[in-house]
């Protein structure tokens, strides 16, 4: 019997203009590592909810087929039933977060399961250390940075042991290192102890060679399924954005080698390439910290930094989970007033933070893009041209008359973007806003913000995602415990360091997947004269 189970499964959220899911069919095997890919909206998301009968029982809408998990019917059995037998991490971690305490989050869902109250605590802790969270153990949920919500969220299930698990962009605000050990965890659950396990995710790079098997989804349904070097093959030529970066540097290159992971890059390359040192641009200086400390909540989150965001160029901040990159945002932004230091600007500034339903307070995506406008009475017609632009170049024209809330988490990231970005401010800071994004709308983002930059705003980007930060930026600044490691440093330090570097990087020498290509290319080439 299948572990889980979709038999010709159709289904519309309420008011929903098309399905989410479409006559799809799946089986995944007990003990397989599925991973699930596709452009953000195709589906995914509502395939892991419909799995713990979230949909329908939860949302709502309309469910025809059959989804069996465990051997229940998701139609005959509520959540709370097939929790025992499924286990969900969601990509939005704060809205999973139900207790005020971090061990009493992990405790919730024993505590529900009716586990023996002796063996609650033990379990609670060894699912805490098995994420690299036990020193969280003390805190409230509601002083986690988004990152460690994450940990927190996914310890929480695991501590659970259900045989099957099911996660939705689990790295996406996590930093590299704390990615790495996550995926590795989650492999070796699954090999070690035969946990079925199905995973969305856009960060392909750590997990595509992993798999058992990678499933396309393209509008509601499986548009592909087969082993990951079948999938690469497939994918390079209909959608190489899906695959890891390395494989997709090969591919730019038109060498007929795919890759899928750094070592076997390596092994067909032989050796690295020399970093390849790169100038960043010296644009004036937009916003500049001085001498800052800042607090948040009881300890200081930034201690006696010193930073610039510069006009005409696109500033990576980046660091481990709860180093300081957010607050740092919030004071160039003018969102957080230091205790002590000064901050200089230019002009005005936009935030966007990491959770985009922060910012959506309007009925209708277009009233949404609209609302900075209206605040700053721009004329009616003007309004109406320079929305209509915005909603154009984020790809939600389509979905202008819609809620916001309806939409996909990819698609509230780019309306929360396009409603700062249509004001022009001065400064733009953005806070994890790769996080839920496919591999296509992430090359549109860093195309739309080197837009931006041209024009001459000042693009500071919070991130963990390397891989799209060496493509997007020309400047990184690295902080670490709330202190700046180094302030706007050349993006080829992200080819070389060893906390964050691109998988191009590593595998090439080469920041970005354009360069890597050009070497690889060279490479190539060398090799046939020879």
């Amino acid at each position: 019997m299948a572990a889980l189970s979709f038999q010709d499964v159709s289904y519309s959220y309420p008011g929903g203009a098309r399905a989410a899911l479409d006559r799809l069919s799946l089986d995944v095997e007990p003990g397989e590592l599925v991973l699930l890919l596709g452009e953000s909206g195709c589906g995914k998301s509502t395939l892991l909810r419909a799995a713990l009968g979230l949909v329908p029982h939860f949302h709502g809408g309309r469910l025809a087929g059959r989804v069996i998990v465990g051997g229940l019917d998701t139609r005959e059995h509520r959540p709370g039933e097939l929790a025992r037998a499924a286990g969900l991490v969601f990509q939005d971690p704060e809205a999973q977060l139900v207790a005020e305490g971090v061990v009493s989050e992990v405790a919730f869902g024993l505590e529900s399961l009716a586990t023996e109250a002796g063996r609650i605590e033990a379990r609670a802790e060894e699912a805490l250390m098995a994420v690299g969270a036990t020193g969280l153990a003390d805190r409230s949920t509601g002083s986690l940075s988004g990152g460690e919500q994450q940990r927190v969220a996914i310890a929480s299930v695991l501590a659970m042991g259900q045989p099957l698990l099911l996660l939705d962009e689990p790295t996406s605000q996590l930093d590299p290192v704390a990615a790495e050990e996550l995926l590795a965890l989650v492999t070796r659950i699954n090999r070690d102890r035969g946990v079925t396990t199905v995973l969305a995710e856009h960060r392909t790079g750590r997990l595509f060679g992993e798999a058992d098997r990678v499933v396309v989804m393209d509008s509601g349904r499986v548009s592909f399924s087969g082993t990951p070097p079948e999938a690469a093959r497939r994918l390079a030529r209909d959608a190489p954005w899906l695959l890891p970066p390395v494989t997709q540097a090969f591919i730019a290159s038109g060498r007929q080698e795919l890759p899928l992971t750094v070592r076997e890059a390596k092994r067909l390359l032989g050796a690295r390439a020399e970093p390849q040192a790169v100038a960043g641009p010296a644009g004036d200086v937009a916003v500049r910290l001085e001498r800052v400390w800042a607090r948040r909540g009881q300890a200081d989150a930034l201690r006696d930094v010193t930073a610039t965001l510069r006009a005409g160029a696109i500033t990576a901040v980046m660091g481990e989970n709860g180093a300081g990159k957010t607050t740092l945002a919030l004071v160039a932004a003018g969102l957080l007033e230091p205790r002590k230091g000064r901050v200089h600007t230019s002009g005005r500034s936009g935030y966007v933070s990491q959770n985009p339903a922060h910012h959506l307070l309007r009925e209708t995506v277009g009233e949404e893009v609209a609302h900075a406008l209206e605040l700053a009475h721009i004329p009616a017609a003007e309004r109406r041209r320079r929305v209509s632009d915005e909603l154009e170049r984020f790809g939600l024209a389509g979905v202008a008359g819609r809620h916001p809330h309806d939409l996909s988490s990819g698609e509230r990231q780019r309306l929360a973007i396009a409603s700062v970005t249509v004001g022009r401010p001065a400064a733009l800071l953005l806070d994890e806003p790769t996080r839920g994004m496919d591999g296509l709308r992430k090359l549109a983002l860093a195309d739309l913000l080197r837009s931006l930059a041209a024009d001459g705003t000042a693009v500071g980007l919070v991130t963990h995602d390397a891989d799209f930060a060496a493509e997007a930026c020309d400047l990184v600044t690295t902080i670490a415990r709330g202190r700046v490691l180094a302030d706007a440093a050349p993006r080829s330090v992200l080819s070389e360091g060893a906390f964050f570097v691109s998988q191009v990087g590593l595998a090439t020498g080469r920041a970005r997947t354009s360069e890597a290509a050009a070497w690889l290319r060279a490479t190539a080439g060398e090799r046939l004269h020879a």
